[in-house]
């Protein structure tokens, strides 16, 4: 008896078994040539992972500005020098990736919380609620050796200066922070516009300085003097309440008389 072959034309039954051990042949090469085209781009994602995780603790315990990229690469274990560069381009690139990478997830938080926020009666909706939406989801990094990591790396960015803060993600995928300013500038619209965007810096600066230092504390001496999470937290946001509500003193006031003129 015969059979079409592997062309269409007709065989034997006997070379039948060679048709498909060479058919299954043809696809096992392909599976495995797709598994071979994955296998670099998986390897790529681990050593950026890699690199990333080793640059926060190398940067959280001795400072960005201390640490150099052929440092991290040695205590990544990448024989590859210019392993970093590929990956994130120069230090700032690998900074803002480490930043960006947490801060992901907190962003997601924050809108979350001004989502309720959003759906609260007027009456409700005080200054301080509106603080917790925002420095609650950072100060849950303080349950975490990575998130602590970040809180102290982002402090350092901070001290730096202030465009994060004022600019956002350069690729403009955080809406938790235009959204939050928005709300910031409704509740200090008494304010002298010379002086909302400076105060958005300065609540900044507070949280970050704050948290950073609780963690370093916390990090160095399980029973310091600054209290439990919670306490510190609700302590924070009393001070940042504080800062928002403030009524510019007859002092900042002249001065921006006198820029006036």
């Amino acid at each position: 008896m015969q059979r079409p072959n592997c062309s269409g034309n007709v065989m034997p039954i006997s070379a039948e078994l060679g048709c498909a051990m060479t058919t299954d042949s043809t696809i096992n090469e392909r599976s495995v040539n797709n598994h071979s085209a994955a296998k670099p781009v998986k390897e790529q994602q681990n050593r950026r992972e890699l690199l990333m995780r080793t640059a926060e603790e190398l940067f959280a315990i001795k400072g960005i500005d201390t640490v150099s990229l052929n440092e991290i690469n040695k205590a990544a274990g990448q024989r590859n020098t210019s392993a970093l560069h590929y990956h994130f381009g120069n230090k700032k690139g690998l900074i803002d990736a480490i930043v960006y990478d947490h801060y992901a997830a907190i962003d997601h938080d924050i809108n979350t919380r001004l989502d309720v926020f959003d759906a609260l009666e007027p009456a409700d909706q005080t200054p301080r609620k509106l603080l917790e939406c925002l420095v609650i989801p950072f100060s849950n990094q303080l349950d975490s050796p990575a998130g602590i990591n970040y809180l102290l790396i982002v402090n350092q960015v901070f001290m730096k200066s202030s465009e994060m803060i004022l600019k956002g993600h350069p690729d403009g995928v955080d809406r938790a922070r235009p959204r939050a300013f928005s709300l910031f500038r409704l509740m200090m619209a008494s304010l002298p516009s010379e002086i909302r965007a400076s105060r958005h810096v300065i609540h900044a600066n507070m949280i970050f300085n704050a948290l950073a230092t609780y963690a370093q504390t916390r990090r160095e001496d399980k029973a310091h003097a600054l209290g439990s999470k919670d306490l510190f937290v609700s302590n924070l946001l009393d001070n940042l309440v504080s800062a928002m509500q403030a009524a510019p003193s007859a002092e900042t006031l002249a001065v921006i008389d006198k820029e006036k003129q």
